[in-house]
């Protein structure tokens, strides 16, 4: 499965790309690898972001079969520019030993 996370600017900027689309076997998996690529919750709670412009990153709960399927999903008012890249793409570490050893 794949799953979305988007982000807010606020401070009225994207930090890197605007949304991330991870592949996971759960919703859970696709939170840790979301968090280990840089991703943060509850920012306006922990102080990271301003209550104004509300969190910076948020959970679209719903997974998507295809990684086409979620590319698809992303809304049209998001677009490049100068800093930021509209998605990027993480993809799930291998549980195969033999792909896992080279």
């Amino acid at each position: 499965m794949f799953y979305r996370f988007g982000q807010n600017n606020p401070g009225g900027f994207f930090d890197g790309p605007q949304v991330l689309i991870v592949e996971a076997a759960s919703s859970q998996e696709a939170e840790e690898l979301a968090t280990e690529a840089g991703v943060y919750f509850d920012g306006v709670a922990s102080g990271r972001d301003c209550e104004c412009c509300g969190d910076r990153w948020f959970r679209d709960p719903d997974g998507f079969a295809t990684l086409k399927e979620a590319i698809a999903s992303i809304p049209d008012w998001r677009t490049p520019d100068e800093d930021s890249s509209v998605y990027r793409v993480v993809r799930r570490p291998s549980t195969d030993e033999h792909e896992s050893r080279e």
